[in-house]
């Protein structure tokens, strides 16, 4: 069998693989207050920088975070400044799934960003 006749089953198996991926919900879920009570707001976007609303700014108690099939997972930075500037000096929090994230030691986070990584084999 030559190459060309069995492409196109190989791409139906990896954009099969990859829909896998695709968010159903929220990528994250920021919280007012610990334990994911209180006030939301939903993270829709991965690869972006995202503004926290009003009523959540500044006041973030825990983080929850969608759960990818291993060998993906998200992970968010949540910054204290405004639109993710400056990131190397606001950077106040990383959740991730090695955490369970339901209590933020740190509360002031305004803006947050989120990425699906990939664990190494």
């Amino acid at each position: 069998m030559h190459f060309n006749q069995i492409l196109p089953y190989i791409v139906v198996s990896a954009t099969a693989a990859v829909a896998e991926l695709i968010p159903v919900g929220p990528i994250a879920t920021v919280y007012a207050h610990a334990n994911f009570e209180g006030r939301h707001f939903s993270v829709g976007t991965v690869g972006q920088c995202v503004q926290l609303p009003n009523d959540i700014v500044g006041h973030v108690g825990s983080v929850r975070l969608q759960q990818f099939p291993q060998p993906f997972y998200v992970a968010c930075a949540l910054y204290s400044n405004d639109y993710c500037q400056d990131p190397a000096a606001s950077v106040i929090y990383y959740a991730t799934a090695l955490f369970n994230n339901s209590q933020l030691p740190d509360t002031r986070a305004r803006s947050i960003a989120c990425k699906l990584n990939q664990n190494s084999p």
